[in-house]
């Protein structure tokens, strides 16, 4: 879920100025025994029949379908689809029926599991209903049976929500974020959970923290994951606290109950890049990023090498 957009000029000086120093996120080093995925080849995606922001792109599993936020402003951030033409072109579809609020509303950050079970973050009732994560089921556009996802992976406090999240591929394991807020636009803290679900319940693993040890660095936000069908990549956005500037990383790991690796960043040059999204078969990775030219968030592509 992107921060604020009050921040975007704020954003804009401080890539310019500080762009070097944000190598620094390699500091502790990737472990050498890992083989981390390269990606190349960037490309602007077009979505044929849609001209506003485009943000917090996710491809379902089947790949037919694109699933985005228009801009994350909080007062009428709606949930849309676009139908797959190509891997560069997707066709617009409208809104998704069911899930989105009237203004204002936040409703965004989609993903959906192989059986079209449909997730998305909401802020319509919070705080009134700290569970903010909502579940339904997807059909030709529209999500009926309409909930909020239940389980212990809520921090029941104010000024704590669910920021981000991504189901897994078969829909069993819940990858979320955590967020504490505190009247700043950017989060005190957000950091990553894995929950396990259980007949209609999301529970905590116990090796969750274990697991994330090295993606949840302290000196980080750490938000937006996308896992690979596989389990062994996770991709996530983290912005070092206090810059601003905002990273793609992945880590990796070689079977689903090992720690995930020290982060990789991706080098992918412009503006408040984040949001990754990786394909069913690993080839792609999208994403979110905001052009100067028209000061509006568009999604993009590269390619796996």
């Amino acid at each position: 879920m992107k921060i604020n957009k009050k921040f975007n000029c704020i954003i804009i000086l401080i890539n310019t100025v500080l762009l070097a120093l944000s190598c620094e996120n390699n500091n502790t080093g990737p472990d050498d025994e890992w083989a981390y995925p390269e990606f190349a080849n960037e490309a602007e995606v077009i979505i044929n029949g849609y001209n506003k922001d485009a943000m917090e792109p996710f491809i379902s599993k089947d790949g037919n379908f694109l699933f985005f936020n228009s801009l994350n402003d909080g007062d009428s951030t709606s949930l849309y689809y676009a139908a797959r033409v190509n891997d560069t072109v997707f066709n617009f579809e409208g809104e998704i029926a069911g899930v989105n609020g009237t203004v204002p509303h936040l409703d965004a950050v989609a993903s959906m599991d192989e059986n079209n079970i449909f997730y998305f973050v909401s802020t319509r009732d919070y705080p009134d209903v700290f569970e903010n994560y909502q579940t339904g089921k997807f059909d030709n556009g529209v999500v009926t049976d309409l909930r909020c996802a239940m389980g212990d992976f809520y921090i029941y406090e104010p000024g704590w929500l669910i920021m981000d999240a991504e189901i897994n591929r078969e829909g069993d394991l819940l990858y979320y974020v955590n967020a504490q807020f505190s009247g700043n636009p950017l989060p005190d803290q957000a950091h990553l959970g894995i929950a396990e679900k259980k007949d209609t319940v999301f529970e905590t693993i116990s090796t969750s923290d274990d697991i994330l040890e090295n993606v949840n660095d302290p000196d980080y936000l750490v938000y937006a994951p996308s896992i690979s069908s596989d389990g062994d990549e996770l991709y996530f956005t983290r912005i070092r606290k206090g810059m601003l500037i905002t990273q793609i990383c992945v880590s990796v790991r070689s079977d689903t109950v090992e720690t995930f690796s020290v982060p990789e960043w991706i080098e992918i040059e412009g503006n408040s890049v984040e949001a990754p999204s990786v394909t069913d078969d690993g080839e792609r990775l999208y994403y979110h990023k905001r052009l100067e030219s028209d000061n509006k968030y568009h999604i993009f592509t590269m390619k796996r090498e």
